[in-house]
């Protein structure tokens, strides 16, 4: 054991020692997996009595990472999975912060080709020499993981308005870069496998085209549904935001048109607002529709709604609907940050900020430490770098942020 691992773990357990971790509902059902130094999953298979023999385990062993099954088992720790006998799951929807490509990646992630040499800023997956995958340096930070939060607000929206879940829905901070959100209710846990995937086709607007809510008529586009909310609706008022900004470019981009054709387009918004607004119609724009072919308004409608629907839509296809699946549990720790995985209410969600509100350890006392390379951080209102090998004496809550993710080594060897 380095000594960079045994001084995270002794403060590790110092924070285990003076609290009682509450666990999962149905703790007894659920399969548990924990993750050491450098590794989130180690083990998995584990299972717990109940919430005194879970804390216990905390305390003795010590995980830099623990996570529990959105599944409920008869025989969790059995293997293979098949042994374990499931009877019922949660659902899951992850939002991680690192997926989204938001502009503060160009601050502080950064990219290194291992067969040229090549590097660079940001999020880039393939190196633009040679073609070959790249090794990211990922970071986090507020802007990223707001945008991660309007993520959550826009996923509880479509579960509240279109499925009708409002009951037993449970928001948490995984720790690092992202939140989860579980529903844990009779309406859901029953779902097949199949009925999750189709879940996933509907928050996603999978396989939806403008004729999939939309009746072709003479000279516009019908709102089959009318009034009645979903996608239809969602979709109408994000267009008429678009049109009342007017920006003929951005229209362009969106309708794949040119910005000529966008404006002439802006010069009928009026025309267009009212359609949308009092009839729940769109007008075709582009000459009268062709009931029997496409025609050039078909072709940018179902580009311009596409555009939409990818903005609008809550969730990627990435997200798992894997019902063996183990997440992090909350108000445990996670391993690479020291932050603890908060449990969140709607409101406390609102003002949540992990950097200030997450943390588990203080910024009393100092410890120093050999930083490779990391960009400006701020926790608990200060902010620290950016470093790029050099030493620095650092508030333990720091120094734990960075030797948790191998950005820093310990100086003084004997702190450990």
């Amino acid at each position: 054991m380095t000594g960079e691992e045994q001084f995270l773990k002794t403060h590790f357990q110092k924070f285990y020692q003076g609290r009682e971790i509450m666990g999962p509902p149905e703790i007894l059902s659920r399969e548990f997996g924990y993750g050491i130094f450098g590794r989130k999953i180690a083990n998995r298979n584990l299972a717990f009595q109940n919430q005194k023999e879970f804390n216990l385990f905390l305390r003795n062993s010590v995980p830099f990472f623990v996570s529990y099954s959105n599944a409920l088992y008869k025989f969790p720790a059995r293997r293979p999975m098949e042994a374990k006998e499931f009877f019922a799951g949660d659902l899951v929807y992850e939002f991680d912060a690192d997926d989204l490509l938001t502009d503060c990646k160009q601050v502080h992630d950064s990219w290194l080709c291992p067969k040229c040499g090549r590097k660079g800023k940001g999020r880039q997956l393939k190196c633009d020499e040679c073609g070959s995958a790249t090794k990211l340096e990922e970071w986090f930070c507020t802007e990223c993981l707001g945008a991660a939060k309007s993520r959550v607000f826009a996923l509880l929206k479509f579960l509240e308005e279109d499925f009708g879940f409002s009951e037993g829905i449970a928001i948490n901070f995984s720790g690092r870069a992202g939140y989860h959100v579980h529903v844990r209710n009779d309406m859901v846990r029953q779902l097949s496998h199949a009925a999750r995937i189709e879940l996933i086709d509907y928050l996603t607007a999978n396989g939806l085209n403008i004729f999939s809510h939309f009746q072709k008529e003479a000279t516009f586009f019908r709102c089959q549904s009318g009034s009645s909310g979903g996608w239809p609706q969602r979709i109408l008022g994000k267009l008429a935001k678009v049109l009342e900004e007017g920006n003929a470019e951005k229209i362009a981009v969106m309708g794949n048109t040119t910005v000529a054709m966008a404006k002439k387009l802006l010069k009928e918004k009026a025309v267009i607002l009212n359609s949308i607004r009092e009839r729940q119609v769109i007008p075709s724009i582009f000459g009268r529709v062709n009931s029997k072919a496409e025609s050039k308004s078909d072709i940018f409608w179902q580009h311009f709604l596409n555009s939409i629907v990818a903005g609008i839509s809550p969730i990627d296809r990435q997200t798992s609907v894997d019902i063996n699946k183990i997440v992090r549990v909350p108000e445990t720790l996670h391993g690479e940050t020291g932050f603890v995985s908060t449990d969140l209410s709607r409101d406390s969600l609102r003002e949540f900020n992990p950097f200030d509100d997450s943390l588990a350890f203080s910024n009393q006392g100092t410890v120093r430490v050999f930083i490779t390379k990391a960009p400006r951080i701020y926790l608990a209102g200060e902010s620290f770098g950016p470093f790029k090998e050099e030493e620095a004496e650092l508030p333990l809550n720091a120094a734990i942020f960075l030797l948790g993710r191998s950005s820093a080594v310990l100086v003084d060897k004997n702190e450990a």
